[in-house]
């Protein structure tokens, strides 16, 4: 019995007594918060001046009398933010092409496409399915002003078309 009561005796002091010696810790995790500005700041890019081409051969009633580029509404070959476009009109006030600086055509035409050389610079030209005929190429380096688009608005003589693209000079930068 005696070990017993010895027994319980050490167990009672080992377990060194009441609910005060019981220590808790509590940690609150800390939060970043980052705010983002709710206005975009980002700049467009600048325009790209016109295209540093002549055409030296035009067939009969187009490039001549005065254009109002002013009243024309964009279309999907011409509506590319900063670009620049050269219209050139018909005798009727219509357009015959729009020679784009600073894109690639908008659009992959299905229709079938052929190399062309533009003042030494290898094109890529065809007709598209809404009845335009479509040039494009780039230069280097390569910048965004460096790509240019040619449309040539219907009607057009396939004859032609070739004719207008073998006769442009580059003049400038």
């Amino acid at each position: 019995m005696r070990r017993i009561l010895l027994a319980i005796v050490v167990l009672a002091a080992c377990s060194g007594g009441g609910a005060d010696d019981v220590t808790t810790t509590t940690t609150t995790p800390t939060t970043t918060t980052s705010t983002v500005p709710a206005t975009n700041t980002t700049t467009p890019p600048p325009d790209c001046p016109p295209a540093p081409y002549e055409l030296t051969y035009l067939p009969s009633g187009v490039g001549q009398g005065d254009f109002d580029s002013s009243t024309l509404e964009p279309d999907v070959w011409t509506s590319v933010a900063a670009s620049h476009t050269t219209f050139v009109p018909r005798d009727d006030d219509s357009v015959a092409i729009a020679l784009i600086r600073g894109t690639l055509p908008a659009v992959d035409w299905p229709g079938e496409k052929g190399e062309v050389s533009i003042d030494g610079t290898r094109a890529i030209a065809g007709p598209h399915p809404d009845g335009t005929w479509v040039v494009g190429w780039f230069e280097a380096p390569g910048e965004r002003c460096d790509e240019y688009s040619m449309v040539f608005y219907p009607p057009w003589n396939p004859a032609d078309v070739e004719q207008v693209l073998a006769a442009m000079n580059r003049v400038g930068g």
